[in-house]
């Protein structure tokens, strides 16, 4: 059906109203889409522009180290393994404020694990420790042991300062973890009881004082010396004799002693004074009890008896026992086809000759202990009857020298084996023979002795005691029979500058001159050395039975 006439122009005026509402749709259509992109846009411009997210931690004043490091470090790779910034304000008096900016919640979180990790770690202080003077030596030990042991053990670093806090107490810094520091303390505390147990021991021996172990020997049978001019009014030594210095002021190398045995000035014997005092007098009384027992002199019973062998004798002027070195096997001039044994005490210094059946195999047990005695010689004095100025190269000559009223007279300012603390100090060294077999070549040290003068504060040069009694002489500064400096320097007796060392403690010297414990510690049980070697018998003429 064709349309009429008035129908067209209806229809396309429809047809064009259709076109136009398509393209205004289409046209609002676009701005709605262009109006959300810029919606989006604009919200994402806003929170690119937002602020980076932040935390406060409050962190404790003594946490902050751990936090920062050394030098910053940990403080630096906190900051650069998360990205964020770390900065510390103050708080309060106690502590201070941790805030972190980082870009995002993660990072955040992460710097703050990691500086609470940081602030749980163990804090490190140091800590002081006031300990007496006295026990310092312990603490320390030798060449400083005990410190190390100390430090060890607790695995906190210990030292002690280098200058006294007073005349009696000394501080000792300790540095470390609670922990660490608690345990350091402990060990040290234990070294103090120690010492203060020692010195107990000590104390309670020398009120308990040691009966004299005098016996006479020959060249001691002279009358009392006539004093000369010098000092003629009185047995004690005159004012010009005296060392204005008091005993505190001794220093390394100077250490108190007592004089056991006395041959000549030219040779006597000295114990150290201290613990191993106490522990030599233990000693003795167990080897006394033990001894005095016939089912144990039968289980020690000595059958074939050797040069050096160490062996257990009773001494016949207290009737203890004692420890001592068979120095000689002699034919015996009374009882033809028998034999003495001549004996050396290795821890007094004297000789006792003794029949083979009245001595003993040592039990190993009194080994423990290391020998006493030590071998010295007066320095700087020589016989005043060697009126040619003779060199003396061997110690038997230098003691024949002695007249026997210097010997008595040395012995009665030495208060021998009367046990009288006096100072020794070590100005040289000789070489020499040892007594005790296989030792032949140690050195021997010469010493000056000081005793307290009769004001109780300063002290005698023993040595001008004789020399001004006209008993001694100065000696020459150019005696062969003392080391030279490179025999010293070899010996290891020098100390940096190559002279002889005067700070030398005796305890050096007991390790040179009684080293015997070492060689005593190779015999068996049976008391029998570890070489199946037996050494030949030594025989030399006999002029008494015993001395």
């Amino acid at each position: 059906m064709r349309p009429t006439a008035p129908a067209i122009p209806i229809i396309l005026g429809l047809s064009l109203l259709g076109a136009s509402g398509a393209y205004l749709y289409m046209l609002f259509k676009k701005r709605r889409t262009s109006s959300a992109a810029d919606v989006v846009d604009f919200l994402m411009r806003k929170t690119s522009k937002q602020e980076p997210f932040a935390l406060d931690l409050i962190i404790s004043n003594n946490l902050i180290p751990l936090v920062v490091g050394r030098k910053g470090y940990t403080l630096k790779h906190i900051q650069q393994s998360t990205g964020v910034e770390v900065n510390f304000t103050d708080h309060d008096e106690s502590s201070q404020r941790c805030r972190i900016h980082g870009p995002s919640l993660e990072s955040v979180e992460h710097a703050k694990e990691m500086i609470l990790k940081e602030t749980s770690r163990p804090i490190t202080i140091t800590e002081e420790v006031i300990v007496p003077q006295a026990a310092c030596g312990k603490i320390l030990g030798r060449c400083g042991d005990e410190l190390h042991e100390i430090c060890r053990k607790s695995m906190a670093k210990v030292w002690l300062e280098g200058r006294a806090r007073s005349e009696t107490e000394r501080r000792v810094m300790i540095t470390g973890t609670e922990a660490q520091i608690k345990a350091a303390k402990e060990l040290i505390a234990q070294k103090v009881q120690e010492d203060y147990e020692c010195r107990k021991v000590m104390s309670e021996s020398a009120r308990q004082t040691r009966e004299p172990r005098i016996r006479t020997p020959p060249s001691s049978g002279a009358p009392t010396p006539t004093p000369t001019d010098a000092a003629k009014h009185s047995t004690l030594p005159t004012k010009a004799i005296v060392e204005k210095q008091n005993s505190s002021t001794f220093g390394t190398g100077q250490m108190e002693v007592f004089v056991s045995t006395i041959v000549s000035p030219g040779k006597f014997y000295v114990q150290l004074v201290g613990p191993q005092s106490a522990e030599l007098d233990t000693l003795v009384e167990s080897m006394t009890k033990y001894y005095n027992q016939s089912q144990n002199r039968e289980l020690h019973r000595l059958r074939k008896p050797y040069l050096g062998q160490i062996v257990a004798a009773e001494f016949n002027a207290d009737n203890k026992w004692y420890r001592a070195e068979i120095s000689a096997i002699l034919p015996n001039e009374y009882k033809p086809g028998e034999v003495v044994l001549d004996l050396y005490f290795v821890d007094y210094g004297d000789n006792q000759y003794t029949n083979p059946n009245e001595v003993y195999e040592l039990k190993p047990d009194f080994l423990a202990l290391r020998f006493q005695a030590i071998e010295c010689f007066l320095a700087k004095v020589e016989p005043a009857t060697n009126q040619h100025n003779v060199m003396t190269t061997s110690a038997a000559s230098a003691e024949d020298e002695w007249d026997p009223v210097a010997v008595n007279r040395f012995e009665e300012l030495t208060h021998v084996a009367q046990w009288k603390k006096i100072v020794s100090k070590i100005v040289t060294y000789r070489s020499g023979k040892s007594p005790l077999h296989g030792r032949e070549t140690s050195p021997i040290p010469g010493v000056e002795l000081y005793d307290t003068a009769p004001n109780g504060v300063d002290q005698v040069n023993i040595a001008h005691v004789l020399v001004a009694e006209g008993l001694a002489r100065h000696a020459t500064t150019d005696r062969q029979d003392e080391l030279s400096r490179s025999q010293l320097f070899r010996l290891g007796l020098t100390n940096g500058g190559g002279s002889s060392s005067q700070s030398s403690s005796m305890e050096r010297v007991e390790e040179t001159s009684a080293s015997s414990s070492t060689s005593a510690s190779t015999v068996k049980s049976t008391g029998q050395p570890h070489t199946n070697q037996q050494p030949a018998v030594q025989y030399r003429s006999l002029a008494n039975g015993t001395h």
